[in-house]
């Protein structure tokens, strides 16, 4: 039995596993690793196979592990810790070619699965990088004597061949909304807020790098000051953490103002359902729904990377708002007493909530409270802890303290959580907001206003909003992202790659990621073809069918214009001979070559030994030597057309009696 080719099999195996490899329990890395380089080592040292018992326990133990580490769900990531476990124990089987197939269409079932984890550029061009070598690998298998520069020149070659069907079939294959990217392949390592906030979680996630989400305006770009990210609303407080309501209702009212924005927001995947919008939201895409809070909630938690449209009033006036219930004047009994004291005294000394909302206001502006990521640590009352003891903390804290003392003081107020600012990128002309502008701040419930925004760190802070996070914070022991010197060369010249590649990143997510049903349909209409959403869908289902037809049969035209290559036609003529030869008795057998034929042929019947030496030697030098030449092959095809077994035989014999 032909030797399998384990190394380049495993090289398959590996680059295409590579992007998932922090996506998967550290179990199956370890797993992967080990089978591999046993396999590795056992090519090395001519180690014998492992026994069926052997492989049957390994598999076994893998299902048993994916199983223990789904629990009672099971989801996109346990799949494709299931495709790792596969990917450990198959090789150990490898013993035929059919093994080795098998091995490869396991490397593409990796690479297809990380389209559904991964939607930025960089990993689209690295997923061409993985079918390359994979496809290079499958053509090895199946030539293992063949060169392999050669073989990577043809896979190369079959996957620029396949991109304008690729390109037909994205542009007109019918989309389904709530698709393949809709789907929770990857639950992992998602940043951003939760659905509840304890002190301290703010202060944590502006410690991470990462986009939150990227914004292009149909308007002009908002000042730093109205750039308000809203996402999610806590209305309850136990003393230790904020919590949303536990019901909410859609909106009911309007909101009037003025100064309307319009933007597109390209939101990254953070495991729940609220989006992010600008204060206030008037406008909300279709899979989207504004609710009673003015906060927009999705249909579904955002797992994969998510696109709305939205507007926004940056100056509203809510004049039709309801009361709010006396949820929002809620506090934990027995907590934090000297705080809900000094609220009672200024609920006492101000009657009107102007006028309570400027003194808790100046509270904070005159008494040495100091904005910083390192707070001292509180106790059970943290908010009476931080208000009279430390008077260091993160926006959390001027946030939570702030609504405590309004609530004490009977004016209802609440926290709402989101982002603050965003970097504008030039070059892209778009905004991006990062987990490090993650904000908190506050609204209280004026008659007649409604609900009206108050930062209470723009007291302690202001440059935190006119000027960002690294200015407010300078000198505060920031991570390197956050406090790299700006005048630097590096750092600038870092900088600009920066934003040029998440130039090039948005606006291919725009264009890929966005990319719609409505937009295949508005295409058509550019070029001539108009047609409803069932039609539509009727073409885009004939269309690229007809497509590959119609490439089938431009090649099939185009050989047949230029003719097949000497060496091909040569086959089709001595497969005539074979027929030949067939009909009189003496099939060829699969396994036998042309010259094993040829002298199994004249052992049987010396009389055609002339006949049949002379066109074996004629096809195998049109077939595999240099005599690749018309004129030859010409020849060949009179030679084999003249012969006639049975007249050469007879022929034979009558000599021979002669």
């Amino acid at each position: 039995m032909q030797r399998q080719p384990v190394r380049p099999l495993i090289l398959a195996l590996v680059v295409a596993m590579a992007p998932l490899v922090f996506h998967l329990p550290w179990w199956a890395v370890g797993w992967c690793t080990v089978s591999w380089g046993y396999l590795l080592l056992r090519e090395r040292r001519g180690w014998p196979a492992a026994s069926r018992g052997f492989r049957l326990a390994v598999f076994f133990v893998g299902m048993a592990a994916v199983l223990m580490s789904a629990g009672l769900r099971f989801d996109g990531g346990d799949f494709i810790a299931l495709l790792a476990v596969m990917a450990g124990i198959k090789p150990l089987e490898i013993r035929s070619r059919r093994d080795s197939m098998v091995t490869v269409f396991l490397a593409y079932f990796l690479t297809i699965t990380s389209l559904f984890v991964f939607e930025n550029l960089s990993m689209t061009l690295y997923l061409f990088v993985s079918v390359w070598v994979t496809t290079g690998v499958l053509i090895h298998v199946n030539d293992p004597r063949g060169a392999v520069s050669r073989q990577l020149r043809l896979s190369a070659r079959l996957i620029l061949l396949a991109v304008p069907l690729m390109l037909l079939l994205f542009l007109l294959f019918p989309r389904l909304s709530g698709s393949f990217w809709g789907s929770p392949w990857s639950r992992q390592s998602r940043s951003g807020f939760s659905s509840s906030m304890r002190i301290g979680d703010v202060s944590r996630l502006v410690l991470v790098d990462e986009p939150a989400l990227s914004v292009t305006f149909d308007s002009p770009v908002p000042d730093a000051d109205q750039l308000y990210w809203r996402g999610i609303v806590f209305q309850r407080f136990d003393g230790a953490g904020w919590y949303p309501a536990s019901r909410q209702a859609n909106r009911r009212g309007s909101v009037g103002g003025t100064n309307l924005s319009r933007y597109t927001v390209m939101l990254e995947p953070h495991g729940q359902r609220h989006l992010f919008a600008l204060d206030l939201p008037v406008t909300a895409d279709p899979a989207a729904t504004i609710m009673d809070d003015h906060t927009l909630l999705a249909r579904r938690p955002v797992w994969q990377r998510f696109q709305y449209h939205s507007a926004s009033f940056l100056d509203y006036l809510q004049d039709d708002a309801e009361v709010p219930s006396n949820a929002y004047l809620q506090l934990p009994s027995n907590r934090n007493p000297e705080a809900v004291a000094l609220g009672n005294r200024w609920a006492g000394s101000h009657a009107d909530p102007e006028a309570v909302v400027s003194a808790a206001l100046a509270f904070f502006r005159d008494n040495g409270f100091r904005y910083t990521l390192r707070p001292d640590r509180l106790g059970l009352n943290a908010v009476d802890d931080f208000l009279f003891t430390s008077r260091k903390g993160f926006c959390e804290h001027f946030a939570t303290a702030f609504t405590v003392l309004m609530r004490a003081a009977g004016v209802p107020a609440r926290i709402v959580g989101g982002y603050q600012g965003g970097k504008w990128n030039a070059l892209g002309e778009f905004l991006t907001v990062r987990q490090s502008d993650a904000h908190v701040w506050c609204e209280v419930w004026m008659a007649g206003r409604g609900w009206v925004r108050v930062d209470p760190t723009f007291t302690v802070a202001p440059d935190r909003i006119d000027a960002g996070i690294e200015s407010a914070l300078a000198g505060d022991g920031l991570p390197g992202f956050l406090g790299r010197d700006r005048g630097e060369m590096l750092a600038r010249w870092t900088e600009t790659l920066r934003q040029t590649w998440e130039a090039v990143n948005i606006r291919w997510n725009l264009w890929f990621m966005g990319f719609s049903a409505e937009d295949q349909i508005a295409l058509l209409k550019r070029l001539g073809v108009s047609v409803g959403r069932q039609g539509g869908w009727l073409l885009f289902m004939i269309l690229p069918p007809l497509f590959i037809a119609g490439v089938i049969l431009v090649g099939r035209m185009r050989r047949e214009a230029s003719g097949k290559l000497p060496e091909d036609k040569a086959l089709k003529v001595y497969g005539r001979f074979l027929d030949k030869m067939t009909r009189i008795g003496i099939p060829k057998a699969p396994h036998q070559g042309p010259l094993d034929y040829a002298r199994r042929v004249v052992e049987q019947h010396p009389m055609l030994e002339r006949d049949v030496d002379d066109i074996t030697r004629r096809y195998i030098g049109l077939r595999y030597g240099h005599e690749a030449g018309m004129d030859a092959l010409k020849v060949f095809r009179l030679r084999v057309q003249r012969f006639n077994p049975r007249r050469a035989m007879a022929a034979g014999s009558r000599k021979s009696e002669g």
